[in-house]
């Protein structure tokens, strides 16, 4: 029984009143009450993810043998749509785990599993090794299973490497070794797109559209989409092979009908060109993807355009490329060479004989005094060539970015320049110089004051 009570009779003769309606419940005694609130207020009930009816395998009560173990984890991952290769590398981490154990599942402890890791380093397993079998035991037993045998276990430390990045040179070399037209393609594409090796030789004719110069990766690494830039260089080759294929053949197919080539034949299609092209560096068809950002950003593309061409989901991955490239060893010097004085200033760029007049133009985006567009204008013989579509961008005060276009975008204006001239624009000093000077003409441009 629920009844309402607003106070005495006599405060109830005095007419209405601000005092709040009080509930009377009957297992209070019948006396007046307000539901308590703060920390005191009834809340609902916390719900215990670890509690062994929200587990994958009730290790415990069900007490599985490994082989159903490993069976019913791989059902699991399979329902979450892991990735193959994530589902082949922990069925792997599992059953090594099992089989050095050699008792049930559900009797492993936390003692067990690292005595398991400290066996996988003392026979030489690398770091990213012990890592992957780590993230198998934890995903399995902890995460699906409601178990803590990996609590307080932290992943192994990696050592941090450089990237090995082919030089421009070295490039050219590569592509014209290749002994075959499907090969240099190939990885012409990969290093044009910066495509991993898994997504360019996944390629379709569909997947290129010629009209908005974009080439389309469904379901990279991650499952994620995105979009590279055709390039120039290709286009009239893809177009005329594009003809005589249909749209859902694959660009580079396999042996087998109907599937296309495997990386670990791409993998030989690189060996072998960085064989007849004389190349000593230790590197592979990941080496064109880090050639692809390296030389990017040493033209003076903006770093977060390289992480969006590239797919990552994190800058800081991207910025890894910043500590190989060129253009950034040139602006350091030495502390002894500058007490010495012997050497040059750090933004100057190398003293080098004149092919010709360049003209820096920059005008800035009207309501807009954080970006300005900006073109360099060269005199060749009898005409003036215009290299725009150049972006200026101020972020932050006193952090000026460019983002350059590739020099596919500028190959018909580049064929009206000189061929020393061509050179020169093409060489990483050019943009260090454009940089220099599009810099010092937006900052004078730029309205004073807020």
């Amino acid at each position: 029984m629920i009844a309402a009570y607003n106070g005495s009779n006599h405060e109830a003769n005095r007419g209405p009143t601000n005092r709040p309606t009080f509930r009377v419940g009957t297992y209070n005694n019948g006396q007046p009450y307000i539901p308590a609130r703060g920390r005191y207020a009834p809340r609902e009930r916390v719900e215990d993810y670890l509690a062994p009816s929200h587990a994958v395998v009730d290790l415990p009560r069900q007490k599985p043998t490994a082989a159903d173990f490993v069976r019913i984890i791989v059902r699991e991952m399979k329902i979450r749509f892991y990735s193959q290769k994530s589902i082949k590398a922990y069925r792997s981490g599992l059953t090594g785990l099992l089989r050095w154990f050699g008792h049930p599942p559900h009797l492993l402890t936390r003692e067990d599993v690292r005595c398991y890791l400290e066996f996988l380093v003392d026979a030489g397993a690398s770091s990213s090794h012990v890592g992957n079998h780590l993230s198998a035991i934890r995903s399995a037993f902890d995460k699906m299973c409601g178990c803590t045998v990996t609590l307080g276990l932290e992943s192994p430390r990696r050592p941090k490497r450089l990237p090995v990045v082919l030089s421009q040179e070295e490039i050219m070399r590569l592509l014209e070794a290749a002994p075959s037209l499907r090969d240099k393609l190939l990885l012409g594409l990969m290093y044009a797109t910066g495509a991993r090796v898994s997504e360019a030789v996944r390629l379709r004719w569909r997947d290129f559209d010629f009209d908005r110069r974009v080439v389309s990766i469904w379901q990279g690494k991650g499952r994620v989409d995105r979009q590279v830039m055709l390039p120039m260089s290709f286009e009239p080759l893809l177009r005329q092979l594009s003809k005589a294929f249909q749209s859902g053949d694959f660009v580079f197919p396999g042996q087998r009908g109907g599937r296309y080539l495997s990386p670990r034949s791409a993998a030989r299609a690189m060996e072998r060109a960085l064989k007849l092209a004389d190349i000593k560096k230790s590197c592979g068809c990941h080496s064109l993807r880090h050639a692809f950002a390296t030389h990017l950003f040493e033209h003076g593309t903006d770093i977060r355009y390289i992480q969006k061409l590239l797919g990552h989901a994190k800058l800081e991955t991207t910025t890894i490329y910043t500590k190989v490239a060129v253009i950034r060893q040139q602006q350091i010097q030495s502390p002894l060479d500058v007490l010495n004085g012997k050497a040059r200033p750090a933004l100057a760029p190398p003293a080098q004989k004149p092919v010709g007049r360049m003209q820096i133009d920059v005008r800035l985006r009207p309501g807009d005094p954080t970006t300005a567009d900006a073109e360099a204008i060269i005199f060749s013989e009898d005409r003036y060539v215009h290299l725009d579509g150049i972006v200026v961008q101020e972020p932050r005060p006193g952090w000026v970015t460019l983002q350059v276009p590739p020099l596919e975008t500028w190959e018909r204006r580049l064929s009206w320049l000189l061929p020393e001239q061509r050179e020169r624009v093409e060489s990483p000093e050019f943009f260090q110089l454009v940089q220099q000077h599009v810099t010092r003409r937006y900052l004078a441009l730029k309205p004073k004051g807020p």
